[in-house]
């Protein structure tokens, strides 16, 4: 385990006063206490969020139904019915732990939003806000850290600053990469303070390693391409991070251009509520990013600790799960699901069902290299106390990359699972249940052309 201090100053974005009407401070200076999360009291899940994208190419809309029943004889159907979400690209989707509320990102349009869920296609919009102004682009990310507050962050790693030696200008050093964080209050939609920082750059960044580029050596340094995924436990939150590649002899940013080679994993970690003190803790047991993709990735369990599913380029690399105790990772946890299962895989995230059980969507990289697009996923059962996995016998033909959400109800896991361009059915899964068929076949979905169910909420 390592972890790299902060070598730079931290600066607070002074925010316009044409702005600052729009904002409410809830964060605190690093001395205070954390904010004590209210527990979570559920006597039960009235409505269900099914959530259709009507294309999987992530440039398409999103449609909402909420049901109060996903059982066997139970049809969805989206032909000319369901609440359209607001949404530029597709809309990032979560909801409160009891489902009376959906919260949205309209990425692309910069704007987020609180529905009540009524019923049906009912989703009364109790409030709305413009981000783009304070987080400087229309594309930020967003994640619910707690039931009380989400983060809203932007890492600026394609415009990225290069440092370079100031007595030799040809001699490059590193990247640094401007990242902004506001807090969200879920109540209603309540900005806190907005923090800016130059991410911390860790020892493996700072030396390169030889890439081969069309037959020619290139010294290629690593830096923090994209931030997310963040996850509050006690007085932390720990934001999953990705890299990108950059060669000083022949800079290139974008598509085509070299991808980062990962030497170990990775995260940022700020005190909380503050959302100061940066620094990086990384662990050599596996390689890969921490910062997921649609799907959460980072869950604090009820002991407190924190296990993470960590997200791999391609086949050459095995996917973890990864614990982190007490502000740090814990190098004497194990979790190769790569080698458990037998096959190599990749997955976007996971989903935590409680008392280590959870379920991981994941791609089969030994039938794809373009894993990312193709239908090669499946779910498997993990145990994270137990390192334990049971490969569920769902149906083939799956593509999960951007699958978002699922629920806990009554000791029972939901998912809407669809083979592409085919009706699916909502799964019911027995959270303790050890066999591969350890699930009911629940409400039929039908689907739509060039459709994918994303989620229940």
């Amino acid at each position: 385990m390592t972890n790299f201090n902060f070598k730079w100053s931290i600066q607070k974005i002074v925010i316009l006063n044409l702005l600052s009407v729009f904002f409410v401070t809830t964060s605190c200076s690093s001395n205070d206490d954390p904010i004590k999360e209210a527990p979570v009291e559920v006597e039960g899940r009235n409505y269900f969020t099914l959530a259709l994208s009507a294309s999987p190419t992530g440039e398409t809309k999103v449609y909402t139904q909420a049901l109060t029943d996903l059982s066997k004889g139970v049809t969805i159907s989206y032909d000319g019915k369901g609440f359209e979400m607001p949404s530029t690209r597709t809309a990032r989707i979560f909801a409160s732990f009891d489902g009376t509320s959906v919260f949205n990102l309209d990425y692309g349009g910069g704007r987020i939003y609180k529905f009540s869920v009524d019923g049906k296609e009912t989703y009364t919009q109790k409030f709305e806000k413009n981000v783009e102004f304070a987080m400087g682009t229309a594309y930020p990310r967003w994640t619910k850290a707690s039931e009380s507050f989400a983060s809203i962050h932007y890492a600026n790693g394609r415009n990225a600053v290069r440092v370079f030696d100031k007595n030799d200008p040809t001699k490059f050093i590193r990247s640094d990469v401007d990242l902004r964080i506001m807090s969200v209050g879920l109540d209603d939609l309540s900005f806190g303070s907005i923090e800016e920082i130059i991410i911390p750059v860790s020892d493996n960044d700072l030396q390169p390693y030889t890439m081969n580029i069309k037959g020619v050596d290139y010294q290629i340094y690593n830096h923090v391409g994209r931030v997310d995924a963040p996850v509050i436990a006690g007085n932390k939150i720990y934001y999953g991070m990705s890299k990108s590649a950059y060669n000083p002899e022949n800079p290139c940013s974008g598509k085509g251009c070299p991808k980062a080679i990962y030497k170990n994993v990775e995260t940022l970690v700020l005190d909380y509520p503050s959302l100061t003190n940066p620094k990086i803790i990384s662990t050599d047991i596996a390689k890969g990013a921490t910062n997921g993709y649609r799907t959460p990735v980072s869950y604090k369990d009820e002991r407190g600790d924190v296990y993470q599913l960590i997200s791999v380029p391609n086949s050459t690399y095995d996917t973890y799960i990864l614990k982190i105790s007490n502000g740090d990772y814990d190098d004497s946890y194990n979790f190769n699901l790569s080698e458990l299962l037998g096959f190599n895989v990749a997955s976007n995230g996971w989903f935590y069902a409680g008392n280590g059980i959870g379920y991981v969507p994941y791609a089969n990289t030994d039938k794809s290299d373009d894993w990312f697009s193709d239908s090669v996923w499946s779910v498997a059962r993990v145990d994270v106390y137990n390192k334990t996995v049971v490969d569920l016998n769902v149906p083939k033909n799956l593509w999960l990359t951007q699958y978002q959400s699922a629920v806990v109800k009554d000791g029972k896991f939901y998912m809407a699972i669809t083979p592409t361009g085919q009706d699916g059915n909502v799964y019911i899964f027995d959270i303790n249940s050890t066999s591969p068929d350890g699930f009911e076949i629940g409400a039929t979905l039908k689907n739509l052309a060039e459709g994918t169910y994303i989620g229940v909420y």
